[in-house]
C-alpha cells in the first residue's frame, strides 16, 4: 500500500468521525449523526481519488498515469 492511499484512508476514517462528533454534540440526536457521517461517507468513497485508491486495493492495475510508482 502506498504511503499516500494510507493517508487518503486516514482522512476519510478522521473527517467521518469528526463529522460524527461536530453534529452529535451540537444536536444530540445520534440518529442525525449517524445518518450525517454516513452521507458523507458514501459521498468522499465515491470522489475520483478514493476509488483509485480503491481500485489498488483490490489489485487491480492502475493504467491511469496520474501516479508515478514509488
Amino acid at each position: 500500500m502506498r504511503a499516500r492511499d494510507a493517508r487518503a484512508i486516514i482522512f476519510c476514517v478522521v473527517t467521518v468521525l469528526a463529522l460524527f462528533a461536530a453534529v452529535y454534540l451540537t444536536s444530540r440526536n445520534y440518529l442525525a449523526a449517524v445518518a450525517l457521517a454516513l452521507a458523507y461517507g458514501a459521498w468522499i468513497m465515491t470522489r475520483a481519488r478514493m476509488l483509485r485508491v480503491l481500485r489498488r486495493l483490490r489489485g487491480e492495475a492502475d493504467w491511469s498515469g496520474y501516479y508515478k510508482d514509488d
